[in-house]
């Protein structure tokens, strides 16, 4: 099985927070599970170490997370999914001049991410179901591989 991992749990190891979502990466690892992630993923840690690669290289092999290309597949199906959310997203005005703004909640890497756990995972882990079950319906989140074992 291979799992997409999400920057969010990362980031709640690193940050000694939501112990639960620690838990599952700790449980898959424990099963020997393909733990895999987009470059994004990568990105998006940097700041935490500082730019200091190294560290972050250090603290990704000791939690066995492998990092592939986002192939062109992953991009079309982030990009399917982006396209969705733009037509969907909020407008909200301005409260000094009037004009109708775009609410932004999300962001492209997210859906990077989605696109990659889609094309190229069986599930993914994350603390943010909310957008992946919206724009990635057909992905499952690892919690629900738990229950089946």
């Amino acid at each position: 099985m291979r799992v997409c991992v999400d920057t969010t749990i990362l980031l709640d190891i690193l940050k000694d927070e939501f112990r639960s979502f620690q838990d599952k990466l700790y449980a898959a690892l424990a099963r020997r599970v393909n733990l895999v992630a987009p470059p994004v993923v990568f990105a998006e840690l940097m700041p935490q170490f500082k730019g200091n690669t190294r560290q972050l290289n250090e603290f990704l092999k000791e939690h066995k997370i492998a990092f592939e290309p986002l192939d062109v597949d992953s991009a079309i199906a982030a990009a399917q999914a982006w396209m969705r959310y733009l037509k969907r997203k909020t407008k909200v005005k301005c409260p000094q001049c009037g004009q109708k703004l775009n609410l932004k909640e999300h962001f492209l890497s997210d859906f990077y991410i989605g696109g990659f756990a889609s094309a190229k995972c069986s599930a993914i882990l994350t603390r943010d179901r909310g957008i992946y079950t919206k724009y990635f319906p057909a992905l499952a989140g690892y919690e629900h591989c738990l229950k089946n074992k």
